[in-house]
């Protein structure tokens, strides 16, 4: 199927107002979307001893490990339904959505098959503490039953933000962190159940948003024709899902790096003491705060890269990259702002011990200068991924998670938990800048040649 250059190369209307349209609800369901980790956190981080904060650091991780590791199935849907959208093939629309729905349910179902094999290998690449690693498996082995309807959520969520409907997936993260937000006050605050409860509180917050996406997806998506779609006779073909298995392959890898990275800072945090590894628990959450306006627009760069390259139009891709730019670059200064005016405030909101706020509020220049560092990184995510580029995003990873891997074998021997933060900030520029370099060529591949006609499937 071939998409034909766009009848017009014109400049869309109110610019800011179509980035606006996408980024607001989806900075909105960012701020919602870390509110699961943040939640427990808040709620663990009050209880009477470290080992709980130090638990949910590891039992957190290694839930985000195995379900990030499968985050290829928002990026990739993303990227491909934007095209799709921008070339007006509907047709194609619904076979990405049917093909990466099979996918979503396919892998759920290996990590449920496999799922002691893989707490046992991740436990043993982050080697807690014995007390931590009980509590922290308890927290596992409850939320790893909500893998079907997380991958199934987060493929819907690719749909959505690829054919710029972010307010439904706004109305998805909400409904995922209110509902954990109340279970988890119940079930650990007022009943006490602790790790187990968190973790039943997260279980069941997300089979309840994963109906919410399906029924919104629904909505504009016609039932019966994604069913016409999957009938087809060469539809489940092995070839029929080349294109997709290509892309969510290399994003894959990609994130598996991305992954390994903050492996290695958890276990350099346990190797430096439980409260060093508390504490930065606590520092995490400013990297999800930033996280929340960072993605947001991102987001909207993703969709309307996606749009353009599906539009052929290389003078709206270029202009919708330089305007997405300009706005990162200004939620990242207000956040290193934010961060310098208030970030003890918000260290001492996550937790009551005296001494984990204290080591906390030691390392907390770092992440004032995180945003500003780590912009970057965020935004050509969103580039590369709009455009299905999943080749040199790989590619530029594994040269960053190396520059990191070798700071950390440098700086934390000497530096100590600084020297651990410092890396961090290596990997988060080394990540940005690559991408940025190969810019130009992601442009020449986007929008070839009019004699070149692009193929999506």
């Amino acid at each position: 199927m071939t998409i034909s250059p766009a009848p017009t190369d014109a400049l869309p209307a109110d610019p800011h107002r179509r980035i606006w349209r996408i980024a607001g609800p989806a900075i909105l369901a960012s701020i919602s979307g870390p509110m699961v980790g943040i939640v427990d956190t808040w709620a663990l981080g009050h209880l009477d001893a470290p080992r709980f904060l130090a638990a949910i650091a590891i039992g957190a991780f290694v839930f985000h490990f195995i379900y990030w590791s499968f985050g290829f199935l928002r990026m990739g849907t993303t990227g491909l339904v934007a095209q799709a959208h921008g070339a007006r093939q509907s047709g194609h629309l619904h076979a990405v959505m049917v093909r990466s729905l099979a996918l979503g349910v396919f892998f759920a179902g290996m990590i449920l098959l496999l799922q002691k094999p893989i707490l046992a290998g991740l436990f043993l690449l982050l080697n807690p503490d014995p007390v931590v690693a009980s509590l922290a498996m308890d927290y596992c082995l409850i939320r790893i039953w909500g893998a079907p309807f997380i991958l199934v959520r987060v493929t819907v969520i690719g749909f959505l933000i690829g054919t710029q409907r972010t307010r439904l997936v706004l109305a998805i993260e909400l409904v995922l962190n209110l509902s954990n937000a109340a279970l988890t006050v119940l079930l650990v605050t007022l009943l006490g159940f602790g790790m187990k409860g968190a973790a039943l509180a997260s279980l069941v917050a997300e089979s309840v948003a994963a109906l919410v996406a399906v029924l919104l997806m629904l909505r504009h998506l016609y039932g019966p024709a994604l069913l016409k779609t999957a009938r087809e006779s060469d539809f489940w073909q092995p070839r029929a899902f080349t294109a997709l298995l290509s892309i969510n392959g290399a994003i894959f890898i990609r994130t598996l790096f991305l992954l390994f990275a903050f492996a290695l800072l958890w276990r350099t945090s346990a190797n430096l003491g439980i409260e060093i590894l508390s504490a930065n628990q606590v520092l995490m959450q400013f990297l999800l705060l930033t996280s929340f306006g960072l993605d947001g627009i991102a987001y909207a760069a993703e969709a309307l890269v996606g749009e353009a390259k599906g539009a052929q139009s290389r003078s709206r891709l270029r202009y919708m990259v330089r305007l997405t730019h300009g706005w990162a670059v200004l939620f990242a200064i207000g956040y290193s702002l934010l961060f310098w005016g208030a970030g003890k405030s918000i260290i001492h909101g996550f937790t009551d011990l005296p001494t984990i706020r204290l080591v906390a509020e030691t390392y907390l220049p770092w992440l004032i200068a995180a945003p500003l560092v780590a912009v970057w990184s965020y935004q050509y995510d969103g580039i590369f991924i709009g455009a299905t580029e999943a080749g040199i995003m790989m590619w530029g990873m594994i040269a960053a998670f190396t520059l990191y891997a070798l700071s950390l074998l440098w700086l934390v021997p000497i530096y100590g938990n600084h020297g651990l933060w410092a890396a961090m900030m290596v990997f988060f520029a080394a990540r940005g800048l690559g991408l940025a370099l190969f810019y130009p060529l992601l442009l020449q591949r986007a929008v070839p040649a009019p004699a070149a006609l692009h193929t999506l499937e």
